[in-house]
């Protein structure tokens, strides 16, 4: 990526780079682009589509439910659960492995209680 400048750095779900590289790709059509998006933006853009759990909208109010929720969480972690969509505790714990800070019980408790609020049928 030469000549190109790293402005700033967020986290955000698949759900969200999905509904950004298909933005790209329509944006692309509309211009009469052959190919709009880029082979690895494809890539990403095939990835997300199948692993996407909850439309970008719905992810982006999870994830700031989740952050609210609890003083120790930040947007990493709360977009990593939203894009897993845990549905019991072990798989809580899985995700939580490496992280500094380890849940109560009641603690994953409320976190399933709020994804199951988000989990589409």
């Amino acid at each position: 990526m030469i000549g190109r400048k790293k402005l700033g750095e967020k986290y955000i779900t698949i759900a969200e780079a999905k509904e950004i590289l298909l933005k790209k790709y329509e944006e692309g059509k509309k211009a009469g682009i052959e190919e709009p998006l880029f082979y690895e933006a494809r890539l990403a853009l095939e990835h997300a589509e199948k692993f996407a759990k909850l439309s970008a909208e719905k992810a982006r109010e999870a994830v700031e439910e989740l952050i609210s929720a609890f003083d120790w969480m930040n947007d990493r972690i709360a977009g990593k659960i939203v894009d897993i969509m845990p549905e019991d505790n072990l798989d809580l714990r899985v995700i939580f492995a490496k992280e500094e800070y380890q849940p109560t019980q009641e603690e994953m408790k409320k976190i399933l209680e709020i994804l199951d609020k988000y989990r589409e049928t």
